[in-house]
C-alpha cells in the first residue's frame, strides 16, 4: 500500500514528525494509535498526499513521488475525517453526498450516470438505508452522517481507507454500531484499513497491527497485543495505567498516582 521512509514534518521551526518509518502491506488492517497532538492526523494527510514531509520518501502503492499523478493516487485511498462530515450542505441529499466520492468533490455538481447512481443505492442498502437516499444529509444523527461518508470513501473501490478518529463524539451504542459497520463495510469491499484512534476499547479483532506514535516519533509497529501492553501505555500516556483484555477488546484504566 504504501512505505515511510525517515519521513519528517517541520511547521515554522517545530518537529511535527521525526523519522518515521512505517509500511502498510495489502490485507493488513492497522490502528493509528497516539494521545491527541502527537502527529497522527499530520501523518495521514502526507500519507494521502495533501502535505509533502520536509524530509524523508513516501512510496505509494510502489512509486515514487514525481513517478505518478497525486490526483490519481488519491482516488485509491478512501479518506474520512471529522472536518469533512461539517463540509457538506444540510440539505445535502444522502445518495448525493454518497456519488461525490466518483468525483472526490464536497457536493455533486455533475450528473452520475444510472450505473453510478445504482451503484450508490447498493452500498446504502449495506446499511439500510437505501429508502432514505433522498432525504438530507443533515437530518442524520453523526453515527449516520460516519457511515455515509464511509459509503462515499469507498464508492471508487479505494484500495486503502483511511478513517480517522471516525468515532469521535459518539456515544456507546452508535460507536458500537458505527464500529460494526467498518467491519461488515471491510468483508465486502476489502480494503485495507487504517483507523485512527485513542481509544483502545475502539480495536476490534478486525484489526492486526498497531502503529504507535508519540510527540511526532515512532514508538511501536507490530502485533495488537504486542503494542498494548501496560508498560508501553504507561510510557504513551505519561501516566500509570492498566490495561484489561476482555472479549478480545481491550480497555484502559487510569489509575490515581
Amino acid at each position: 500500500m504504501f512505505e515511510l521512509k525517515d519521513v519528517c514534518l517541520y511547521r515554522k521551526n517545530r518537529v511535527i514528525l521525526q523519522n518515521i518509518q512505517w509500511k502498510v502491506k495489502d490485507n493488513e488492517n492497522w490502528i493509528l494509535f497516539g494521545r491527541n497532538g502527537s502527529g497522527k492526523t499530520m501523518l495521514l494527510e502526507i500519507i494521502s498526499g495533501y502535505i509533502y514531509p520536509s524530509r524523508g520518501e513516501v512510496i505509494r502503492f510502489g512509486k515514487r513521488h514525481g513517478e505518478y499523478d497525486v490526483r490519481e493516487i488519491r482516488k485509491r485511498i478512501g479518506y474520512i475525517s471529522t472536518p469533512l462530515k461539517n463540509m457538506f450542505g444540510a440539505r445535502e441529499k444522502i445518495i448525493d453526498v454518497v456519488t461525490s466520492g466518483l468525483y472526490a468533490s464536497i457536493g455533486l455538481y455533475m450528473e452520475p450516470s444510472g450505473k453510478q447512481v445504482k451503484t450508490a443505492l447498493e452500498l446504502l442498502s449495506t446499511i439500510k438505508m437505501e429508502s432514505r437516499s433522498d432525504e438530507w444529509f443533515g437530518i442524520l444523527s453523526d453515527g449516520e452522517k460516519q457511515k455515509v461518508l464511509m459509503l462515499r470513501a469507498l464508492i471508487n473501490n479505494p484500495d486503502l481507507l483511511i478513517l480517522d478518529e471516525p468515532a469521535m463524539g459518539l456515544d456507546l451504542t452508535s460507536r458500537e454500531d458505527l464500529l460494526l459497520t467498518i467491519w461488515k463495510l471491510h468483508e465486502i469491499r476489502n480494503a485495507a484499513i487504517i483507523y485512527v484512534t485513542h481509544h483502545t476499547e475502539e480495536i476490534t479483532p478486525m484489526f492486526n497491527k498497531i502503529k504507535i506514535i508519540a510527540a511526532g516519533r515512532s514508538f511501536y509497529a507490530g502485533s495488537i497485543k504486542g503494542g498494548l501492553k501496560k508498560e508501553m501505555l504507561q510510557k504513551v500516556f505519561g501516566h500509570d495505567v492498566d490495561i484489561v483484555e476482555l472479549y478480545k477488546r481491550y480497555y484502559t484504566i487510569l489509575r490515581d498516582k
